[in-house]
């Protein structure tokens, strides 16, 4: 069942189009199912494949510049030992013959040797259980005396201690480590020992890993060790913070004014605890940038897409030009039909493919259409001579108005104002409602059509209902549909003023607001229970007057469009009020 509906449905719009439209349809829908085919299959790859490849190079990348901070590490521990085991330097210190000042001279040349070759420390600090210190700087270059705090906490640790980042004059950065100074043979305690390493060294080994696409910077727990913005070196990452450290080696993602970047995290090996060192290294990738290359291969593959695309319609064009030229040339054919004589248009041909056979079949018909218009003529002149003799026998309006106003004269010679009130009205109504068969009149030509209907019902029923006018002084000259507001108030009249004890009244409202006219009619009648709109109130109610609530709403909205007609809105016991809406047509 699926199968036929799907087949009957796909036909139906077809048909909907030209043969040549539909034979352009169908190619280019092979056509580009298959190209859509191509480039969902590429986007797939791409996005499933090459990103894989991308994020395993971030985390390889990650990993060998973490390798190589793990060795600078190193290298601070060997400069430690180189310390640790020189002799020279614990003889000079306990040298109590030797004057300061060549203690300080003799310790500073055996530092300077040692980091001759060496720029990874900034300065090396000797600080003795004495309050001596022996630095790599003089004093006036010497970055900081080292914090008692600090001396404290090395002096109470086993492992080498990091400290705080300092900087120099010129706002270079330091990471100070600090380790006791033991004699390597003897164990005695001589005091700490510090190396200022060079944030600078320590940046410059991943500075240039994911340069142009993002940045990355070393963490000790919450707080910045390295970073490109030495402004921040030395500060804490909030628990909130998008860019703080994973626990754990990996990658997140982090979105933020509609731009995504990629946190990947390395934690160092955790054999450098033991040096004192528990860092983890962290980068901030934009995607954007890191795929830049996959969009621009979709672009272009895209690009390549379109063209081919283009091409292809053209292509379908002049193949269905092809198919379609006999056709066209059939329908030329038709368009003559009625302009030329038979003879004209009759050119038959020898059957050679199914497109000759039908232009055969067509001068057949052209024959027998022929025959046929001739004998509706005949017919149509018979039903003009019937028409004529109908409109001759029907009464001739201005008999009706001669005889109406012939009748009021009579009634004022005979001095009777009631009758000749009456017959006044009457006679008016006519000739507005007849108006020469136009359906268009002026609100002012509406509103005396309504009056003299309420004359004669007020005639008919003295003393029951009374009317009011309230209308805009701008709708006077504008045109309506005739006949509107009239079956309203005779509506009103007959159903909600006629069954109601007591008398009664009607107001009658018109006003302009902006391009629509709006009217109310409301009377104070036995109002009805069947809802506030036509579809919803009864039928005695809409079609007992003469024309028909109904047939008002429907001609309103035949003339003006469906969102123009009536709406109904009553409450038994209080009365009903009908508001009709126009649209403001241009004077004519």
């Amino acid at each position: 069942m699926v199968k036929p509906n799907l087949e009957k449905w796909m036909n139906s719009r077809l048909r909907r189009f030209k043969i040549k439209g539909r034979i352009v349809i169908i190619l280019l829908a092979g056509l580009s199912l298959h190209l859509v085919l191509m480039l969902v299959i590429f986007n797939f790859y791409s996005y499933t494949y090459l990103q894989k490849d991308l994020y395993r190079h971030v985390v390889q990348t990650q990993r060998q510049i973490g390798l190589s901070v793990e060795l600078m590490a190193d290298d601070i521990q060997m400069l430690f030992l180189r310390f640790l085991v020189n002799s020279d330097i614990y003889q000079i210190i306990n040298n109590d013959h030797l004057p300061a000042a060549d203690k300080e001279l003799r310790i500073g040349t055996i530092i300077d040797d040692m980091l001759a070759d060496n720029d990874l420390a900034g300065n090396v600090i000797i600080h003795t259980n004495d309050n001596v210190l022996y630095s790599y700087q003089t004093k006036q270059q010497m970055l900081e005396v080292p914090e008692a705090l600090f001396i404290k906490r090395i002096q109470e640790s086993s492992m080498p201690v990091v400290g705080e980042i300092k900087r120099d004059g010129e706002g270079n950065a330091y990471i100070p480590f600090g380790q006791q100074f033991r004699n390597f043979n003897t164990g005695q305690n001589i005091g700490v020992v510090i190396i200022y390493v060079r944030e600078s060294a320590l940046a410059a080994l991943y500075s240039s890993s994911f340069t142009g696409i993002g940045y990355s910077f070393l963490t000790s727990g919450n707080r910045i060790v390295s970073h490109p913005d030495k402004r921040l070196l030395g500060n804490y990452l909030e628990e909130s913070a998008p860019i703080r450290p994973g626990k754990e080696e990996g990658y997140r993602t982090w979105s933020e004014n509609g731009n995504t970047y990629i946190i990947a995290t390395y934690p160092l090996n955790p054999r450098l605890a033991s040096l004192g060192v528990s860092w983890e290294f962290t980068s901030v990738i934009s995607s954007h940038k890191l795929f830049a290359g996959i969009v621009k291969g979709n672009r272009n593959a895209l690009l390549f897409a379109s063209v081919t695309f283009i091409v292809l319609l053209l292509l379908s064009f002049y193949l269905a030009a092809q198919i379609t030229r006999p056709l066209l040339n059939l329908k030329k054919k038709l368009g003559l039909f009625g302009k030329k004589d038979l003879a004209a248009v009759y050119d038959p041909r020898g059957q050679v493919d199914e497109i000759s056979q039908l232009e055969n079949s067509y001068y057949q018909m052209v024959e027998r259409i022929s025959q046929l218009m001739l004998e509706k003529d005949e017919e149509k002149e018979k039903q003009r001579k019937a028409e004529l003799t109908a409109l001759q026998s029907q009464i001739n309006p201005h008999f009706l108005y001669n005889t109406l106003d012939a009748i009021a004269w009579i009634a004022r010679l005979k001095k009777q104002p009631d009758i000749e009130r009456l017959i006044s009205s009457l006679a008016t109504f006519f000739r507005i409602s007849l108006h020469k068969g136009d359906k268009f009149v002026t609100v002012e030509e509406e509103i005396r059509l309504v009056q003299s209907f309420v004359t004669v019902e007020q005639m008919r029923f003295p003393d029951k209902f009374g009317v009011e006018y309230e209308m805009d002084e701008s709708l006077q000259g504008v045109r309506i549909l005739k006949l509107i507001l009239q079956p309203i108030a005779e509506n009103a009249i007959k159903h909600g003023i006629s069954e109601k004890r007591g008398a009664g009244r009607i107001w009658i409202k018109g006003e302009l607001l902006g391009e629509e006219i709006r009217f109310t009619v409301t009377d104070d009648g036995v109002g009805f229970a069947n809802g506030a709109t036509l579809s919803q109130a009864k039928e005695d109610v809409l079609f007992q007057s003469g024309y028909g609530l109904r047939n008002v709403d429907e001609r309103i909205k035949l003339e003006y469009g469906p969102q123009y007609g009536l709406s109904i809105s009553s409450t038994p016991g209080q009365g009903t009020t009908v508001t009709i809406r126009l649209k403001k047509e241009l004077s004519k």
